[in-house]
């Protein structure tokens, strides 16, 4: 893409002293019932979903954003077969999820026009929605939760950020819920900010899932879009990322087919033991529980 095509800035706060500017050339903005939904092209990013001013997809990065976000959870389980996506309306989830030999994957997106941007302007990044084994409700993903009846064996919270009704999929009550939507030996996996620039997030998600789970492993991810370590979190009823080596993960990495472009056996390995002596000794520390009445404190402009 020539410099000349790029015929505007996009500014996004990162915190209250930091500011993101990306150039880019604007390709298609609309307001939807939920949120306001962006895509831009940019030079160093490829194309750019945007959802109320924050970065949400980069056609150059999506296997740093959805490998991470999907395939650590996977390839803990021995044999994954029904899968729930809580958000996820860009479909970079779904396609790497389909990548595995699964039985079904249930969207629950609570803004269709977002499913309906992916499909035009990001069409090899959504192109999972078009397989068969795939099924999109249009709901809330919390009440969802609340009246599912189905058992999954990975459930994946991949939503935008935590702020206004989007906290209520991070609070106790809600994770114990989804605790009794997963099958015996279950896992899920979310997203839960950054250490770095929204610690109050990520260390209250990580102390109310220890409150549900019995194996609660967080690691973090460079995403060059975000400008961040992003953390995510595995909370697992039986299988600890601790126990599994590189030569195991690398042996159901061939044998389930993978192409993978980020995701490698070492990287799998270290990102759950790479964590600084300051986010170690602050992951040890006494966070509180979220709860309905005690959200955690989104600090982006």
């Amino acid at each position: 893409m020539n410099d000349e095509n790029l015929t505007m800035w996009f500014a996004n706060w990162h915190t209250d002293n930091i500011q993101h500017l990306v150039k880019v050339k604007s390709i298609y903005c609309t307001d939807s019932e939920f949120q306001r939904i962006e895509v831009v092209d940019s030079k160093v990013y490829g194309r750019l979903l945007i959802l109320d001013g924050e970065i949400q997809l980069s056609t150059k990065f999506n296997s740093y954003i959805h490998e991470s976000m999907t395939h650590p959870a996977l390839l803990l389980h021995p044999n994954p077969k029904n899968i729930l996506i809580i958000g996820g309306g860009d479909g970079g989830s779904t396609t790497e999820v389909i990548k595995h030999n699964i039985e079904s994957v249930t969207v629950v997106e609570i803004d269709e026009k977002v499913v309906q941007v992916a499909k035009e302007y990001f069409p090899s990044i959504s192109a999972g929605f078009s397989d068969p084994r795939v099924t999109i409700k249009y709901l809330d993903g919390r009440n969802f939760v609340e009246n599912c009846k189905q058992k999954f064996d990975v459930i994946i919270n991949d939503i935008s950020d935590p702020k206004e009704s989007a906290c209520s999929v991070f609070t106790k009550s809600f994770f114990v819920k989804l605790y009794n939507c997963l099958t015996k030996d279950g896992l899920f996996i979310t997203h839960a900010e950054s250490p770095d620039s929204c610690e109050e997030v990520f260390y209250r998600v990580i102390a109310t899932l220890r409150n549900v789970f019995p194996i609660v492993r967080p690691f973090r991810v460079w995403i060059p879009p975000y400008i961040d370590f992003w953390g995510r979190i595995i909370a697992s009823k039986k299988y600890d990322p601790l126990e599994f080596d590189t030569l195991q993960i690398a042996e159901r990495i061939h044998d389930r087919k993978l192409l993978l472009e980020w995701l490698t056996p070492d990287l799998f390995y270290a990102m759950f033991r790479s964590f600084s002596k300051d986010v170690i000794n602050k992951m040890s520390q006494e966070w509180r529980i979220i709860t309905e009445e005690d959200f955690p404190i989104f600090k982006r402009p």
